[in-house]
């Protein structure tokens, strides 16, 4: 039978610390942490995780920001996106101050993604005759936001419902975690697609184009609810502004200043349903300049169905 490390509260991040009178919870935490598969949900607020090298994982946060900081970013998850870190990552996260976040991360038990990979890549006929597929290096996936979609999200959102119901067969997690890496490995194909459109002729310059994109949304995911525009998010990318409008509008099908009013949209109306703000708060609340621009932003952005 297989196991999964299911925590439905945050790790105390307290008894996490190195000292002599947390060594019993540490060794309790470090016997699983990093060689199951784990997930991880629960309610946190103010709470901060020290840097730790990590397996492969995928990250969700509702009701305000989860900040994780990887080679000098902020990468701030919320309601509208989910984020990807690779095997052997290290990383630091931090909730968002004064604001109870529902933090939702699952993280795959070692050699699980080079076992999918390689059943993949392994033609039916061949896997009657030698059984599993032959283990691949793992895929880099992009560490970069990515909005809600109908290829990961739906199984992300289903493992967050039996998790709350009270599932607790590993074995029916380790079903469903592979369907999850087939997903991601399936929305990572057609990522990569996407990315060989860009105006360059090898790959390496379009793997950089793609990564300074990045930032741009990283900035726009971290301080929409701010006086951002175009400048600070080509300067963000370190591209001038007319590089940046021509690249961003390729590999996202919108203009920067769009992708910038969808994202205060959807956080207007989580501020609408979820508070009793009048409109003329929620509008300052969620970086726009005036009541009006938010009410035609509402109409072309609708919420999404949950």
């Amino acid at each position: 039978m297989r196991s999964v490390f299911l925590f439905r509260e945050m790790p105390d991040f307290i008894r996490l610390k190195p000292h002599p009178a947390n060594a019993a919870y540490r060794q309790w935490f470090y016997t699983h942490w990093g060689k199951e598969n784990c997930i991880v949900s629960g309610i946190g607020r103010d709470a901060e995780y020290m840097p730790l090298q990590q397996r492969l994982s995928v990250k969700l946060a509702r009701g305000g920001r989860e900040r994780y900081y990887i080679d000098g970013r902020s990468i701030a998850v919320d309601d509208d996106c989910f984020l990807i870190l690779n095997e052997n990552r290290t990383y630091a996260s931090r909730f968002e101050s004064n604001v109870d976040i529902e933090s939702f991360s699952i993280f795959f038990r070692p050699g699980m993604a080079e076992e999918i990979q390689g059943a993949l890549g392994t033609p039916v006929e061949r896997a009657l005759v030698a059984g599993a597929g032959d283990a691949e290096r793992p895929v880099e996936f992009a560490e970069i936001l990515q909005p809600h979609d109908a290829i990961v999200s739906p199984v992300l959102r289903y493992l967050r419902y039996a998790v709350r119901s009270g599932v607790d067969d590993g074995d029916w997690y380790e079903e469903q975690f592979q369907f999850l890496l087939e997903r991601m490995l399936a929305h990572h194909r057609k990522a990569t697609v996407q990315m060989q459109k860009l105006p360059a002729l090898k790959t390496a310059t379009q793997r950089e184009i793609s990564r300074r994109l990045a930032l741009a949304v990283d900035l726009v995911h971290a301080s929409y609810d701010k006086g951002i525009g175009l400048a600070e998010m080509a300067a963000a990318a370190c591209l001038s502004k007319f590089h940046f409008l021509r690249l961003f509008t390729e590999l996202h099908g919108i203009t920067p200043h769009a992708y910038l009013q969808r994202k205060r949209a959807l956080a207007a109306h989580r501020l609408l349903d979820s508070t009793s703000l009048g409109m003329s708060q929620v509008a300052r609340r969620a970086g726009f300049n005036s009541r009006s621009t938010m009410e035609r932003q509402l109409r072309r952005w609708p919420a999404p169905a949950n």
